[in-house]
Order: structure tokens, then sequence, then C-alpha cells
């Protein structure tokens, strides 16, 4: 182990032994279908909550693939939590894309949920567990399309709560968390193209504070290859396997719910730089690019060596499930 994995594994250790109080409840919505880093993402949030430092509310697929929310499922019954609640996009969404995984899971894991009509719509699902929560408490993290952040802010009033979407959000979202856009404009980023004008509404009326894991940071934190340890029976392991032979992979997602986590109430910011005052600005030919703005959004910066970051969020990613 490295002096700087030490010195920020010591600090972790003290910072999550004195702040429980501070335990973030986590709503993730992930489009878990072409790229695998989600079912990292998927595994490194049940870590953490394994280790008392989160609460998993909710998950939501932004993907449209009937075959997403039960691959899901069966992640979350790996760890232990199949009744965690699973809402997918109802009507008009993102185009499908192949899954080298979604299959596979769904047929050799156990789930309940046997596919994506079983699930309620993501949106009305959100509503529900907003209300039902503190002020100001709920975490959400988007680790693909922004389709169903669109489809909540432009919910009405329900049984569950008189306020419409917009309103609900801001009462009851502490801050929401987004992998999206790059620091520079050089290519039009995936979560963000895929459902343009949900990405445009969403970016443009989401009224807490935003924090964007923008391209560059987590295409330099590889992770993926520490599952070789793992147990077969393992459909995150088995994910990794079937999509690049468990080598290292791209980390996007896992940055993302790395820092809603353990980061973004702590003193602790030796991981990455904030840049703040700004937001993602968009371009004609589908581009995002971080430009300076009066509006209350954060970008991630590179502060740590990724190799560092790397060994950090790929350890937690194969810690075994303790709720099983």
């Amino acid at each position: 182990m490295t002096k700087q994995i030490l010195r920020i594994t010591i600090l972790i250790t003290i910072w999550a032994g004195t702040a429980l109080a501070m335990t973030p409840s986590i709503i993730l919505d992930t489009d878990i279908e072409s790229d695998f880093d989600d079912a990292g993402a998927v595994a490194l949030l049940h870590a953490l909550a394994d280790n008392g430092e989160a609460d998993i509310l909710a998950m939501g697929v932004s993907a449209t693939s009937p075959l997403c929310a039960p691959c899901l499922d069966a992640m979350n019954t790996y760890y232990g939590r199949p009744d965690i609640p699973i809402g997918v996009v109802k009507g008009k969404g993102a185009k499908q894309f192949p899954s080298p995984y979604n299959e596979p899971i769904v047929n050799e894991f156990p789930h309940d949920l046997k596919s994506a009509d079983q699930a309620p719509d993501a949106a009305e699902l959100y509503r529900k567990v907003l209300a039902s929560q503190p002020d100001r408490s709920v975490v959400m993290v988007t680790v693909g399309f922004l389709t169903n952040m669109k489809n909540l802010l432009q919910t009405g009033a329900d049984a569950y709560s008189p306020l419409d979407g917009t309103a609900l959000v801001r009462q009851k979202v502490r801050a929401w968390g987004c992998v999206g856009g790059s620091l520079v404009s050089v290519m039009p980023e995936h979560n963000l193209a895929q459902d343009w004008a949900a990405s445009v509404y969403s970016i443009d009326n989401w009224p807490t504070p935003v924090v964007f894991t923008p391209f560059e940071v987590g295409h330099k934190v590889l992770t993926g290859s520490g599952l070789r340890a793992t147990s077969e029976d393992n459909p995150i392991r088995r994910a990794y396997e079937v999509s690049n032979g468990l080598k290292d992979h791209y980390s996007w997602d896992q940055t993302a719910v790395y820092y809603a986590v353990r980061y973004l109430d702590s003193p602790l910011k030796d991981m990455w730089d904030e840049s703040t005052g700004g937001t993602l600005q968009r371009h004609d030919d589908g581009n995002w690019e971080w430009v300076a703005s009066e509006r209350d959004q954060t970008c991630l910066v590179e502060k740590m060596d990724p190799k560092a970051v790397s060994a950090i969020i790929d350890r937690l990613m194969a810690q075994p499930p303790r709720n099983r």
C-alpha cells in the first residue's frame, strides 16, 4: 500500500467513525446497460452501505431495455437487499443499446423482478420516496441518462405530496451528483447525449446544488481487476467477466458514487478539487463544457493520483457482502 493510499485510508476511517450522523440517504439512477461501470457503481454503493456509510432508499433505471431492471434486482439480491425499490422509464426514453451482461446476469442469478413491466415509473417512485424523507436529506446520483430526472421535475401533485416535482426536489434533496459532461468541449458525452432534451431540461431547471463528475475524472480511474478475487456467485464479477474478461475499466460512475457518499459533506478533500461557480454549457454540436456561472453547481477536478483513487475504489468493489 502506498503512503498516499494509507494516508487517505486513515483519514477516511477517522471520518467514518465520527460522522455516522451524516450518513447520506441515496437514490441511484443508472442506465446499467451498455457500459459496465454501472455494475461497479452498484457494488461500490452496497459496500459503503454495508460499512454503515450510506442508506440506499431506491434505485431507478434510465435505459429502456426490459432486462436492465431485472439485472439490477439480481445485483441488489446478491448484496442482501432484494427489497430496494426499482423504478423504470415509462414512455419515451433513450434508444436501447446492446448489453454484454444484462442477459447472463438475469439468466444466472436469483431475482424477483422478472421484467421492467413489473416495476413502477421511476418518477413516481422517487416522489413516493422523497415525500417520506426529512427535508434536504436525500442525495440523488445519476450515472446514466437524465430521463427520470426530467420526468421527476415535471410531475404534478399527487397522493404522496401536494408539491410539484421541482418544489418537492427543492424541499427534500440535499444535492444531485451527476456523471456527465466534460471540462472542455471535446466530444458529445454519452450520458447527456442520449436523451438530449432531458439533459437540457434537467440541468437548466434543477433547484438544488449539483456536483458533476466529468468525463476526464473517471476516465483515469481504472478498476475491476480486483473482482477476480471474488466468488463466482457475484453478479458484478460476472458483468466484468463477460464484458472485458475481468480487466480494469474506466470508472466514471464509481467516482460519482464515492464522492456522493464520502465527500459531499466531508472536510476531506484529498481526492478531488472542486470547481465551483459554474455550470455545464451545451453547444449545438452536442458537446457540454464546464464554464463560469452564478449557478450553485460544482465540477470535480482531478487531484489525487488516479492510481491511488483506483486502488481504494477497486477494494470496495470487491468487498464481500455483509447482508447475505
